[in-house]
């Protein structure tokens, strides 16, 4: 089981998404939310919140702060599950639009990762986005292959649900679970949840 967090905003009347790329040594390269597996008994909502600040490193504030955001406007979550993985909640949540946001996170991840040793940036979690950058939804089918592996089914699912994501981000809708099953050669099915 595992989770994850994913700002979104409207911006310029666009939908953006706040993903991260992981850095050089990371064994699935590519583009992805903020998220991991769950330590412990943790919930989803609570393994989102604590990978999403280790892998943001408090660019977006405290684990107190980030748990506000999400409660805030609820969150628009997508339940995905693959054959012989356990399940992972993406959860979706309204942010504002910060165009510095990646500026100041990315020179200062570019700084701590060429003056850090390597060994040090291969262990610690608070190292393994090395970029974020804002991406609008129209870009996501084009830059599909640039996300991780595991993650570009679930870069399918955003685009197949983006004019419901427009809406929940836009009227900060109450909370809304979409779930999707993926069986090996089968066709995808979409639940909607409570």
């Amino acid at each position: 089981m595992g989770a994850g967090i994913l700002p979104t905003c409207i911006h310029k009347n666009k939908l953006y998404f706040l993903f991260g790329k992981e850095h050089e040594y990371c064994d699935t390269p590519g583009w992805s939310d903020f998220g991991g597996g769950t330590d412990n008994h943790e919930t989803y909502i609570q393994t989102a919140i604590r990978e999403g600040g280790e892998e943001l490193t408090g660019f977006l504030g405290s684990d107190a702060d980030l748990s506000k955001m999400l409660k805030r406007n609820g969150t628009f979550n997508i339940d995905y599950n693959t054959n012989g993985y356990s399940a992972y909640r993406m959860h979706i949540f309204n942010m504002n639009y910060d165009e510095a946001l990646p500026y100041y996170y990315n020179n200062n991840q570019c700084f701590l990762q060429k003056r850090l040793d390597p060994a040090i940036i291969k262990k610690t979690k608070i190292f393994e986005k090395a970029e974020i950058r804002w991406i609008c939804v129209e870009e996501l089918p084009r830059m599909r292959k640039e996300f991780r592996s595991y993650f570009q089914d679930i870069v399918d699912i955003i685009c197949d649900k983006k004019s419901e994501i427009f809406r929940f981000i836009k009227n900060g809708s109450n909370k809304q679970t979409l779930s999707y099953y993926s069986k090996k050669n089968s066709t995808r099915k979409y639940k909607k949840r409570g």
